[in-house]
């Protein structure tokens, strides 16, 4: 997303700064850099650091946005302090991918505290940006935001690091590029797998996370692949799924959460059997489509 990002930017010509944690060459993230939680909160307090540094010597002026990629930002109320103390009116804003409101969401468990942290952040933001209506419905059920400020936008998949990889050709292979979590049910797509297998079609069922690719050969694998599935319990948007979609996978998802706002009611099923015989049709009959999901966040984000 931050290539996106920057490339909207430059391409509008405006003014901006990434504040990075490190200079020069940025070192790589460890393995599970999401769910790492010491790694993410030393690069957000690096981040904040700079951002204090920049108000002491005056780069902070009336007028100017901060901009998160995820305004789930430990911290993020300094900036609003510092704007009471120095009198400046510089706006926050960013995306909310996910948090503790959502009933199936792994951080449910720290609801308790983590509740209050994202009324604060609700309250302080000038804007939240929200990927689907389905998550800004549940926000809004479930937290203190004024509804105006929520504004749905989509969000970007990585144009830039997978228009590379389109027209790539295809196997008889299904993915499931979910997180090995309860929330996203992969005991299922196992199940898949072996009803799959037994139709003896040629096809391959592959976990992405079981190969542990880099960036590269993932996106190679989406490439080559026939389908992508998902039997999540929990989505506000699922970039695997947009991602593989992209590069020519047929998505095959469950009628529920996000997923019938953004993909044709041919590509929903409503239970497992169900699920089995979309997937053996799609291999067996694969068209080539190419869902771009129509989505103008950078209009929405930045003008």
């Amino acid at each position: 997303m931050d290539r996106d990002i920057e490339a909207y930017l430059q391409s509008t010509g405006k003014e901006y700064v990434k504040v990075m944690p490190w200079r020069g060459k940025v070192p790589p993230p460890p393995e599970g850099q999401f769910l790492n939680a010491p790694f993410t909160s030393k690069f957000k307090a690096l981040q904040l650091a700079k951002i204090s540094s920049m108000y002491e010597r005056g780069a902070i002026e009336d007028g100017d946005t901060f901009f998160f990629s995820d305004i789930w930002f430990p911290g993020i109320e300094s900036i609003a302090y510092m704007n009471y103390f120095t009198g400046i009116n510089a706006k926050i804003t960013g995306i909310i991918h996910a948090g503790s409101f959502t009933d199936t969401d792994f951080v449910r468990d720290m609801e308790r505290w983590a509740k209050n942290f994202e009324d604060i952040i609700f309250d302080i933001a000038d804007t939240v940006f929200c990927a689907s209506e389905f998550i800004k419905a549940d926000i809004i059920k479930k937290r203190m935001i004024d509804p105006n400020k929520l504004v749905v936008t989509g969000l970007p998949v990585d144009h830039l690091g997978l228009d590379p990889y389109v027209g790539t050709e295809k196997e008889n292979i299904v993915i499931f590029n979910g997180r090995l979590c309860d929330e996203k049910q992969p005991w299922l797509f196992d199940e898949l797998e072996r009803q799959i297998l037994d139709c003896d079609i040629g096809a391959t069922c592959i976990k992405t996370q079981d190969l542990k690719l880099d960036r590269k050969g993932y996106y190679e694998l989406l490439a080559k692949s026939k389908v992508v599935v998902s039997y999540a319990l929990q989505e506000n948007f699922g970039f695997g799924i947009a991602e593989a979609a992209y590069l020519g996978c047929t998505p095959i998802v469950p009628n529920r959460l996000v997923y019938p706002e953004l993909y044709p009611k041919e590509n929903l099923f409503d239970n497992f059997e169900e699920s089995v015989d979309m997937v053996y049709d799609a291999l067996t009959n694969y068209k080539p489509d190419q869902f771009k999901l129509e989505i103008n966040c950078f209009e929405k984000w930045f003008d």
